[in-house]
């Protein structure tokens, strides 16, 4: 009796993840359970930490429960790798019955119809697909209605894109006006328009670099610091892929040599350790620190002034 259970667990399980539509009275009929079982089972999935959801009357397990990722961790694709197939797919149009196949299998596989239907989704593929036209053609293109809230500005904006950037969010381009290279992020475009004009400033084109904090620019900024016992463990824990940066040096500290785009990222994480690291080496950075913590002290003496008032 109880491994009668197991089987009828299990072969829910199958039938809610591999992709199709099954009404209740289907998944009851080849379970072989009533109506009320069924919700029983439905349940017991739940409490396992299966993520369940309804799309148009369905139930589906999504794939990207706990149990799914532990049992195919070596090959399952991970949230990014699945939105950008589902992009590239919904890009490629509706003309191929196997890319429609796919899609629907994805969509209903991980929940993704939602955004699917969004109107601003769809206009970022659309983006992108012109986007990536422009670039192979090496073409300006003019970004209609880009909205900036660092210049608090909605303008269109003449640019020669050439690298997209973190999975197809970003897009790196050099700007006519500012003749500078910039990043643009893609959903702030109202829509992207093909020029005739050939690229004039394909020389101009560099390369970004994303540093370890995830702030990204041309100019890399080299810095050294000594970490002691404990600002060495919680950067190994906070920064995983930056474990081969540090170096074993005296006394029982380490070494952290590490090239930055931004001073930012790195001088959060040295003013909340800032007894446990040394800056050695990196005078922009040293002054940077310098002007950080006076800014510090102002705001808390002037915070103290007015308490005492």
């Amino acid at each position: 009796m109880r491994y009668d259970k197991l089987k009828k667990q299990l072969e829910l399980l199958i039938l809610l993840s591999d992709g199709r539509n099954y009404t209740i009275e289907e998944l009851c009929e080849r379970v072989g359970v009533s109506r009320r079982n069924f919700y029983y089972l439905l349940d017991f999935i739940k409490h396992a930490g299966f993520i369940l959801f309804k799309h148009d009357g369905f139930y589906h397990i999504d794939r990207r429960s706990s149990f799914f990722t532990q049992m195919l961790q070596a090959i399952q694709f991970g949230d990014r790798d699945v939105k950008t197939i589902h992009s590239l797919l919904t890009m490629a149009g509706s003309g191929s019955e196997m890319v429609n196949q796919l899609r629907c299998k994805i969509e209903s596989s991980y929940d993704l119809s939602i955004s699917s239907d969004s109107l601003i989704r769809r206009q970022m593929d659309s983006n992108i697909k012109l986007l990536r036209k422009a670039m192979e053609e090496k073409k300006m293109v003019c970004l209609i209605g880009y909205s900036s809230p660092h210049s608090h500005t909605v303008k269109d904006r003449l640019v020669e894109p050439f690298l997209f950037l973190h999975n197809n969010e970003d897009v790196r381009c050099h700007e006519l006006v500012t003749k500078e290279n910039k990043t643009f992020k893609i959903s702030r475009m109202k829509r992207v328009e093909i020029l005739d004009s050939p690229w004039l400033h394909e020389d101009k084109h560099r390369q970004v670099f994303t540093d370890i904090f995830l702030f990204s620019g041309e100019e890399r900024y080299r810095v050294k610091l000594r970490l002691g016992q404990l600002s060495h463990n919680l950067f190994k824990e906070e920064y995983p892929q930056g474990a081969h940066l540090l170096h074993p040096y005296l006394d029982d500290t380490w070494l952290l040599d590490i090239d930055v785009c931004d001073y930012r990222g790195l001088g959060r994480f040295v003013l909340g350790l800032f007894k446990d690291i040394e800056i050695m080496e990196g005078e922009g950075f040293k002054a940077y620190m310098r002007e950080e913590i006076k800014g510090i002290m102002e705001s808390k003496n002037l915070r103290l002034l007015n308490e005492g008032q």
